[in-house]
């Protein structure tokens, strides 16, 4: 704040415009480019999330028609018993071949886009080799994907051959389907196998037909190449492109088949996108700047000319002793209605100083004085020194004569007046205070005998606190000398404290003779009245100590019923 005191106004307005104009404008721009540029990132990201998510339901629907067509063939009984059929002469096969083979492997195989080709496989001699069934020979019988066939004859087998390069420099991996025909038992004399070369250039139209620009790759679950729409570079490693591209690649995965389909997003396409958004933000912050600094110099100028005018005048005052005027524009707004009130204040100022402002100077130094008077005043306690050695001096004479129970009680009154000579600290531990508060009640019981009861709830946890000294028990004296002082029956009084939430809840109740209504108004009238009344300063006292220390962070709640008896609340904090 000093510095900004020191600054001339002219530094002051251009501060303003700099922090509140410029800045915000510019930094709000900023953020919502950079937040566009966010939106166009997830767009993007998202299109080609999408993408790839239609090229792997295209992909898997295919796959899914292939092992459909799989699992109809398994069950065809009739296939099973034509190929588990021992055919006596070639001519006989040939005629099966054309009336029932090859209409079948093209109804059930070869009319369906997904597919290229269809074989049946089997070990059965009396069945030539021909363009779509092959008799296993022992080439095809060391083949891998044979192998895995033979190993694992009950379920469906999507294998791979090996992966080439196009001539649109596209990367194709062979795909094929193999599943044996085991299914019937009677019928499984001879080895069969149905094998659906699958139609790979119809992902690379999925590929195709999506129209993205960036790259795209399908890895199986080795993480190797098996389609892409361009060629890697020799040295491709997935670890290493994820974490080159990072930001800039979407993932997605083909659960039912273990593929993984990794689609780059072209950065050009994310710039093109950009290119108009960032021409107009820019044109808006110009704008906005631009129209913003007019107006602000416009305004600013219609009050700084005057308010500097002022300023020179009144400097000028000062050696003139405030007896000229200012002759400036006034205006009508509020600097105007600033300078009419001085121009009416100007000759009038000395007086002011003298007769108002100095007395006021002089009664707020004599209030202060006055409260620090009455915080002394309370603070303050008695030194009795005379008076607890004559009484410790009367004790000794009843310990010699055997009265102890009265020797008890003088040591329990020595002992308070102590407390007020050595406690010459405001705070107390509630310890402290509680052990005081022991004392006097002890002596009360004494006093009254039988007809005297009290109880104490303490929670330990509140023991340790600080609270200022003897504000507790005052309450306990009034509840016994005016509360239950003169009733006909036993006399009770209640002490509970507690700790809730980081502020000491002190309660006080007695069985007393009450307060009735109109008195307890007047008694509030008199805690809170500027001049207290005989009867209720100790109260009052509390009150006041409680209000200095504590401000309006304090609580006094004081109910009480006619000859049913008087609760106190005090809710102090004690923490902080």
């Amino acid at each position: 704040m000093l510095i900004l005191d020191n600054l001339k106004l002219k530094y002051k307005l251009f501060f303003v415009y700099l922090f509140c104009v410029f800045g915000p404008i510019l930094v709000i721009n900023l953020i919502f480019y950079y937040y566009m540029i966010g939106n166009v990132k997830a767009i993007q990201e998202n299109f080609y999330r999408q993408a790839a998510q239609r090229i792997i339901g295209r992909i898997e629907s295919d796959l899914q028609t292939v092992t459909s067509l799989c699992n109809r063939i398994s069950f065809d009984r009739t296939l099973y018993e034509m190929l588990d059929r021992d055919f006596p002469a070639e001519i006989e096969y040939v005629e099966a071949y054309y009336n029932y083979f090859l209409n079948y492997l093209f109804i059930n195989g070869e009319s369906y886009p997904q597919i290229n080709k269809a074989i049946f496989y089997t070990d059965n001699d009396t069945i030539l080799h021909s363009g779509s069934i092959f008799r296993i020979d022992e080439r095809i019988s060391n083949e891998d994907w044979f192998q895995q066939v033979v190993v694992n004859p009950g379920k469906n087998h999507l294998l791979y051959g090996p992966t080439h390069l196009k001539a649109n420099n596209t990367v194709v991996t062979p795909l094929f389907m193999v599943k044996s025909l085991n299914l019937y038992k009677g019928l499984n004399h001879y080895l069969k196998l149905i094998r659906f070369n699958i139609n790979t250039e119809r992902i690379i139209n999925f590929i195709a037909a999506e129209k993205i620009k960036g790259e795209i790759l399908i890895l199986d679950e080795q993480g190797q190449i098996i389609f892409a729409d361009h060629k890697p570079d020799s040295d491709w490693q997935l670890d290493t492109y994820l974490r080159k591209n990072k930001g800039q690649v979407v993932v997605e995965k083909a659960a039912a088949l273990g593929w993984t389909l990794i689609s780059h997003i072209d950065q050009q396409e994310i710039n093109k996108a950009l290119r108009e958004p960032r021409n107009r933000v820019i044109m808006l912050t110009t704008l906005s700047l631009l129209v913003a600094s007019v107006i602000i110099a416009w305004i600013s100028r219609s009050f700084y000319d005057r308010l500097n005018a002022l300023s020179e005048h009144v400097n000028s005052l000062v050696q003139e002793g405030f007896n000229r005027q200012y002759t400036g524009p006034p205006g009508n707004d509020e600097i105007g209605t600033l300078i009419k009130a001085f121009n009416k204040m100007a000759v009038k100022i000395r007086s002011l100083i003298h007769d108002v402002y100095e007395a006021k100077l002089e009664q707020s130094r004599v209030n202060l004085e006055k409260k620090q008077a009455e915080l002394n005043a309370l603070q303050s306690q008695m030194n009795p020194h005379f008076l607890y050695n004559t009484l410790e001096s009367i004790r000794m004479r009843s310990v010699e004569k055997g009265e102890k129970e009265t020797a008890e009680m003088i040591k329990r009154l020595t002992r308070s007046f102590q407390r007020l000579v050595r406690f010459r600290q405001e705070w107390v531990t509630v310890a402290e205070e509680i052990s005081f508060i022991k004392d006097f009640l002890t002596i009360q019981q004494y006093r009254f005998g039988p007809e005297f009861q009290y109880t104490m709830e303490i929670e330990p946890a509140v023991l340790e606190k600080k609270i200022p000294k003897l504000v507790i028990q005052p309450f306990v004296e009034n509840a016994c000398l005016h509360g239950i002082e003169g009733i006909d029956r036993v006399g009770k009084v209640e002490i509970a404290l507690c700790l809730r939430e980081k502020k000491l809840y002190c309660m006080v109740k007695d069985n007393g003779i009450g307060i009735s209504a109109e008195k307890l108004r007047h008694l509030w009238a008199d805690i809170k009245g500027e001049e207290p009344q005989a009867g209720n300063i100790a109260i009052r006292n509390i009150y006041q100590r409680l209000s200095l220390y504590y401000g309006a962070d304090f609580d006094l709640v004081i109910d009480s019923r006619e000859r049913e008896g008087t609760t106190i609340t005090l809710i102090i904090p004690v923490e902080g």
